[in-house]
Order: C-alpha cells, then sequence, then structure tokens
C-alpha cells in the first residue's frame, strides 16, 4: 500500500518575489500558494524562478517541502516516468545568499487532480476539527501518527493507478501521498539526514 508522505526541512529557501511578482496579478499567497496547495492547475506566470537559502548547506535533498514541494531531475523524472504529463514541473533556481552563487536548479511541482482517498471510518489517529464555518473536517497529521503502525486507511480502488496525488485531509505545504514504487525510488535517492519521514498505509 502507498505511503503518505511529510517533511521536516528547514532551511527554508526565498523565493525572489520581487523579481517576478506583478502586483496586478492579485496576491501572491491568495492567488498562488493558496490555491498550489489544494491541487489546482496555477498559471505558469506566477511561479516564481528563481531564490536563496537562509542557512547555508552542503546538500540539497531530492525532494522537500516549505510552502511547496520541490524536487530534483531525479524524482522529476521518476513521477514523469510513472505518471507522463499529469503534474507539473517549474524550473527553480536556488542560490546559497541573496546575490550568492547558484547550487541547484530545482523544479516546483504543482501537484493535480487531487484524490478524495482517506477512508475515515477504517483510519485511526486522524485530527478531527471544525473549522470558520462550523463544519467538520478532517486532517491527516504526522503528529497524531505512529512510524510504527499503519493508521491511515486509503480506498485502494482510488489509487491503484496513483504514484504521487494530494487530496481532502492532506492538503497544505509538506503533505502527500506516494506510491510504493515512487517511496522506493525516493529512498534509494535521499540524503542523510533524510528530510522526508513516511507512514505507511492500509
Amino acid at each position: 500500500m502507498p505511503y503518505f508522505m511529510t517533511t521536516s526541512y528547514r532551511n527554508i529557501p526565498d523565493i525572489d518575489e520581487d523579481k517576478y511578482w506583478d502586483d496586478s496579478w492579485g496576491d501572491i499567497v491568495d492567488d498562488f500558494i493558496h490555491p498550489l496547495k489544494f491541487g489546482l492547475e496555477i498559471d505558469v506566470r506566477f511561479f516564481p524562478r528563481s531564490g536563496f537559502l537562509e542557512q547555508k548547506t552542503a546538500m540539497i535533498p531530492n525532494l522537500f517541502s516549505i510552502q511547496f514541494w520541490y524536487c530534483s531531475d531525479v524524482i522529476r523524472d521518476a513521477v514523469e516516468r510513472l505518471e507522463p504529463g499529469r503534474h507539473y514541473f517549474h524550473t527553480y533556481v536556488l542560490r546559497n545568499a541573496p546575490n550568492g552563487e547558484e547550487i541547484a536548479q530545482l523544479y516546483i511541482i504543482n501537484i493535480v487532480d487531487p484524490v478524495d482517498a482517506v477512508d475515515v471510518e477504517r483510519s485511526e489517529n486522524l485530527r478531527i476539527y471544525t473549522d470558520s464555518t462550523g463544519k467538520e473536517k478532517m486532517s491527516v497529521s504526522p503528529a497524531y501518527l505512529s512510524k510504527d503502525k499503519r493508521e491511515i486507511a486509503l480506498h485502494g480502488e482510488l489509487v491503484k493507478d496513483r504514484h504521487l496525488w494530494i487530496g481532502p485531509g492532506v492538503y497544505g505545504p509538506g503533505n502527500a501521498f506516494v506510491s510504493d514504487e515512487l517511496h522506493d525510488i525516493t529512498k534509494q535517492n535521499d540524503t542523510s539526514p533524510s528530510p522526508l519521514r513516511f507512514y505507511r498505509t492500509k
């Protein structure tokens, strides 16, 4: 069964917002970052082209997330092979300081085609909360999960041909589901220490 994937990467890339964002487009959070978290296809103009790290580092992970998911060529190529044309990848040049040198060419992933695959009745330790409208909602949160147990249940028939997805309960930065195949590729190409955490589903 697939894995719930989250990240603990803390070296936050600052995007060069002032170099590309046009205020006539709207608000960068409301019109780019927020819709991206919900698996919507975003206008290509809205994607930042470059940024820099707040702290210098010797190694950039192949896959990590802060406000959105970043990946290397290795992960992009794997996702494209497994799910050709489903998701969108936008080039992002990363520097080691505001005026520093380029240290990596990454991609921001626009994960689209969400799937409502979490089986709430069979799952354990989900976060249930009431939103601002009074509606009860569910969230999959690593703070509620154990690494040693399979607590998240999925409707397997909905994701049998999927390899990377988000959906209700896993919207937001740093959360996604991956197939066994993509999990294995990611682990094989992971950095040490790894920013990724995986929780097996049932």
